[in-house]
Parts: C-alpha cells; structure tokens; sequence
C-alpha cells in the first residue's frame, strides 16, 4: 500500500507538472499557432486564464511535492519532474503538437484522479 501511495504521489507531481507546463506553452503565440493555424493568436483572456493556470498547476505539483517528501527531497522531485517534462515537451511539441495537448488534457485528468486516490488511501 505504501509503494502504490508512493507512486501516486509521484505521478500526481509529474501530471501536474506537465499539464502546466503545457499550459504556459500553449499561452505563447508560437504553440498557439502550431495548434490553431498560422497567424493565429489567443485572445489575451484565454492567454490569461492559460497563464494562471499553468503557474497554478506548478505551484501545486511543488506544493505536493514537498507535502509528500519532505522540503529537500520534494524540492529535488519537483526540479526532477519539471526537467522530464519539458524534454518531453521538446520532442513533442515540434512534431505532434496536437498530440502534446491531448496528453496534456489527459494529464490534467488523471492528476485529478490521482489526488482523489491519495485521498481515499
């Protein structure tokens, strides 16, 4: 039980990780038009609420990170995962970035799921 609390805490930070990772990405033009066409930027609302979002899910995953491992140790997680994260990020998102994005909603998803998990455990 312990090494299934342990995982999930670990997949909790990564998926967060990598949801606001992708969020600040897709806040930039660049992203935004790999998605959405050339030419095509957010509307500076939907920038906002990506940008807040992607910090927010950052903080969390730190937040977590340290709550689950201690200061130190989940300091070190959490620089670990943001790194992991942005390489994935890097080969995806030039390549498959629709498919980036969908691993990104997926992502959010299962951090959801996951901290329902630790919950009931």
């Amino acid at each position: 039980m312990e090494q299934l609390s342990t995982f999930l805490a670990n997949f909790l930070v990564f998926a967060l990780c990598y949801a606001g990772l992708s969020s600040l990405c897709l806040a930039m033009d660049r992203h935004y038009a790999d998605l959405h066409g050339r030419g095509a930027e957010p509307p500076a609302p939907l920038r906002r609420r990506l940008r807040w979002t992607g910090w927010l899910a950052l903080a969390l995953g730190l937040a977590w990170a340290m709550h689950s491992a201690g200061y130190g140790y989940g300091l070190v997680a959490w620089v670990g995962s943001l790194t992991g994260c942005g390489l994935l990020l890097i080969w995806l998102l030039p390549y498959m970035p629709r498919q980036a994005m969908r691993l990104a909603r997926g992502a959010g998803g299962a951090a959801v799921l996951a901290a329902v998990a630790l919950a009931v455990l």
